[in-house]
């Protein structure tokens, strides 16, 4: 939470401030973390300067008092990062220190939160990492022992109890916070179910590291790597089941860059058969064409929906635009991409020609297609296309960017999710109508809008699962945005809103009694989402296929309505 609350402190700050943003030493000990955000203009101080005009952000691990007080003094808009668990055992020393106590911090002597610690500690501040430091113990009562938050439990215990039998009378103060407590324990209990242990964190960084000591202390193998271009291939390979943890520093996306990669991975007792299944399903949802056919099958649920008998061209016309639009966006994306699923961005950079003239012409059979159903359904289509393709363009007037804020549609905050809601509801509810002949009714807008939200979640639900490389690169998703709690509060809202619908809108005439139907549809992603919040699933390729495959159940849904009530 600390470390995710300065990232998130610094990345506020650089969406405000386009220059003069610096943190005090490194931000967090993860070296990944710290070049993105010098890519994107935040330096590091390593000295106090005499003289300071921007923002200085305090790093997670915190500071001595003293520091703040000379950057404030040379003329610094202080931002405070300090990790709130950090401040805790601030306050306590300072509370004690007042009162005349002296303080052992039990913990690694040279690392930031130390020496943090020992600014409010003072001349009555000791550190002890081990038990030589005990022995070695100059210090008179009375007097507090607290942890270095990130300390090891068993570590704690026992220094601790060396320092109160060597000197008795001292208070006792675990302040290791509980982040860190679970975590290691949850190493310790997944080294029992697991054959081998990817640690995945700066190299720096002592609790990553402590985090290895504990999985070799319990005979695990460990592969301790920053990015998963460390990752030992051939050794992994010949285990079955592997455990991954990660550092407090180690961010979300570098965590599920690390698991993608494992996934993809054969494992030593597959089968032929299952690793043929794998691979074939990471090819179906890396180009795009899982997803294009499950709006081809949002097609025909959407034309039921309005008493409209589906035909193979409406299939057709949403797959090869969605395949179409969904590849071009991806290029426009990579930059996100690299952080969220390096394995589809290798994948897209190395067949960037072939996948952009298969989606040109995917593009170009999709407009040939829709021309024979009339005037109107070309014109929309076209006009959705050119729409699709400038959406990532700078189009705005460089008179007006500096009123607007934006360059183009691609930054309004939130409009992707948007838009692509608006294209799939267009694309499989009016395209099929007015191809009907027959002109859009309320039955039609009302099917439009129930898709929109529909479209609208699983859209929403990628961006939470994606938020923190989003957020690393500056794109302002919805998530981003308000973040992640409020994004899935609202999701909630919406998916109790698609159940009212389904439930009202065939009493009152505006969709067919296949709405009915769907309801079990709308309940799994409800339960998918739950899952999600509550950590029974995380986000990855199987997250991927689950939340696509909610459009296959649907239309299955659909099509035991229409078989059951011919």
């Amino acid at each position: 939470m600390g470390v995710r609350r300065a990232v998130e402190t610094t990345l506020d700050v650089i969406q405000k401030e386009d220059t003069g943003v610096s943190t005090f030493g490194p931000l967090i000990h993860n070296p990944q973390v710290l070049n993105l955000l010098g890519e994107r203009g935040v330096k590091i101080l390593k000295d106090i300067p005499e003289k300071e005009s921007g923002t200085v952000i305090i790093r997670a691990h915190g500071v001595p008092p003293v520091h703040k007080e000379q950057l404030q003094r040379a003329g610094a808009t202080i931002k405070d990062a300090t990790c709130p668990h950090v401040v805790k055992v601030q306050v306590i020393i300072k509370k004690y220190f007042k009162q005349g106590y002296g303080t052992v911090i039990i913990g690694d002597r040279n690392h930031a939160e130390v020496e943090g610690l020992m600014g409010f500690a003072g001349s009555l501040g000791r550190v002890v990492s081990n038990r030589e430091d005990v022995k070695n113990l100059d210090l008179h009562a009375p007097y507090i022992i607290v942890s270095q938050t990130t300390q090891d439990e068993t570590i704690f215990a026992e220094l601790s109890s060396m320092v109160l039998e060597r000197i008795p009378g001292g208070k006792v103060f675990n302040t290791i916070c509980d982040a860190t407590h679970k975590r290691q324990e949850e190493v310790r209990s997944l080294c029992n179910e697991v054959e081998a242990m990817v640690v995945v964190g700066g190299k720096s960084s002592a609790n990553t590291k402590r985090l290895a000591e504990i999985a070799e202390g319990r005979g695990c193998p460990v592969f301790l790597v920053e990015t998963e271009d460390e990752l030992d291939l051939a050794a992994l390979s010949k285990y079955e089941c592997v455990g991954v943890t990660a550092g407090a520093s180690t961010p979300t996306w570098m965590i599920g860059r690390v698991v993608r990669i494992l996934e993809a991975m054969p494992s030593k007792g597959e089968g032929k058969l299952r690793q043929f299944g794998s691979k074939l399903l990471w090819l179906l949802l890396a180009t795009n064409i899982y997803v294009s056919i499950a709006g081809g099958a949002l097609t025909y649920t959407a034309g039921r929906l309005q008493n409209i008998v589906p035909r193979a061209s409406h299939f057709l016309i949403s797959f090869l635009y969605l395949f179409a639009m969904h590849n071009l966006n991806r290029f426009t994306d990579r930059k996100v991409q690299k952080f969220n699923d390096p394995l589809r961005a290798l994948f897209y950079e190395k067949y960037r020609w072939p996948l952009l003239i298969i989606s040109a012409l995917s593009l170009a059979f999709a407009l040939t297609l829709v021309f024979e159903h009339g005037l109107k359904p070309f014109l929309l289509l076209t006009g959705m296309s050119i729409f699709g393709i400038f959406y990532s363009v700078q189009v705005i007037p460089g008179s007006l960017v500096a009123y607007i804020k934006v360059r183009g549609l691609k930054e309004i905050p939130g409009s992707k999710t948007f838009f692509v809601a608006v294209a799939w509801a267009f694309i499989t509810t009016l395209i099929p109508a007015w191809s009907d002949a027959h002109k859009p009714d309320l039955m039609t807008l009302a099917v439009l809008f129930f898709i929109l939200l529909l479209v609208f979640v699983r859209n929403a639900l990628f961006d939470v699962f994606e938020v923190q490389g989003d957020r690393i690169v500056g794109k302002e998703t919805l998530p981003v945005c308000i973040g992640e709690q409020r994004t899935l509060f609202i999701l909630r809202i919406i998916m109790g809103l698609l159940v009212v619908l389904l439930l009202l809108m065939p009493l009152l005439g505006l969709m067919s009694e296949v709405g009915f139907w769907l309801l079990p549809g709308i309940l799994y992603i409800i339960g998918l989402t739950q899952m999600y919040c509550k950590g029974r699933i995380s986000q990855g390729l199987r997250m991927e296929f689950w939340l696509e495959t909610v459009f296959y159940l649907l239309a299955g849904l659909t099509w035991l309505s229409v078989l059951l009530n011919p």
